[in-house]
Parts: C-alpha cells; sequence; structure tokens
C-alpha cells in the first residue's frame, strides 16, 4: 500500500510519491502482461510438444506431412507430382526430376534444403520437416 508518508511518519515529498506511484503501476503492468501471456497460452494456443530427452526422433519420413509440405511451399515454382493450379516456370526442376536424377540421395536432398542456392528461396524447414519433403521427392521416384 502506498501513503503519504514514510516508516517514520514523515511527509514524502511529491517526487518520491510519484516515484513510488510509478514503481507500483509498474509492477502490476509486468505482472497483469504476464498473467495474461500464460492465460493466453493455456487457453488459445495448442499444446507444445516438447523435445523428450533420450527419445528417438524417427528417421522414417510421414509421406502425408511431406506432401502437405509441398503443396504449401514449394507449388509457386514447382510440379509437385500433381496437376498444378496455376503456371510454373519452366526453368524449374519438377519433383519428379529432381527425384530421378542420376545418383540422387535423401542426404544430397537434405543437404539442398538445408542450405539452398537461388533462386530458390530459404525456408527454414526444421530437420523432421526436411526429413518429410525429402521423402516425398524421393517417393515419386520412377520404379525401375
Amino acid at each position: 500500500m502506498i501513503t503519504d508518508c514514510d516508516t517514520q511518519g514523515m511527509m514524502k515529498r511529491p517526487r518520491e510519491i510519484i516515484s513510488s506511484l510509478t514503481l507500483a503501476i509498474a509492477s502490476s503492468l509486468c505482472l497483469a502482461m504476464t498473467i495474461s501471456s500464460a492465460t493466453a497460452q493455456q487457453m488459445d494456443a495448442p499444446p507444445t510438444i516438447r523435445d523428450e530427452p533420450g527419445k528417438a526422433e524417427s528417421k522414417l519420413p510421414d509421406l502425408v506431412n511431406g506432401t502437405a509440405l509441398a503443396r504449401k511451399l514449394c507449388t509457386s515454382c514447382h510440379l509437385i507430382g500433381e496437376a498444378a493450379n496455376a503456371p510454373v516456370p519452366s526453368d524449374v526442376p519438377t519433383f519428379t526430376s529432381i527425384a530421378n536424377r542420376p545418383n540422387q540421395t535423401a542426404d544430397h536432398l537434405s543437404t539442398w534444403l538445408t542450405r539452398p542456392h537461388p533462386p530458390m528461396p530459404n525456408l527454414n524447414l526444421t530437420r523432421m520437416e526436411i526429413r518429410d519433403l525429402t521423402g516425398y521427392i524421393l517417393s515419386l521416384r520412377d520404379q525401375k
């Protein structure tokens, strides 16, 4: 509680009162923002899945997720193995042609997606997104 007197009962100067009020308001605002932020995360945001120490990450790609990523991120430039709903540049390789390149490997594709070169933008993909997108692209290989 803020009073106009200090601990010895002496009247505080106006500057001390304003300083005390400012500190009290700032503390209240910080507390309110922290509480509302935590509440918003609990109510609105989907649950955060934390990495579990010691739990091995799957090496197998999720082809459904890879397809979804390709549709979301790649269709503005590439044919991704399904019909295009917009024109694509003719000098950009299709995912099928990328998959069928001689000596194409998952490691090579993963490295490319980690550090793409112009004109391809850096999409800042996670390891799992790279794994899934690489798996999807390689799933388009012609069966020999």
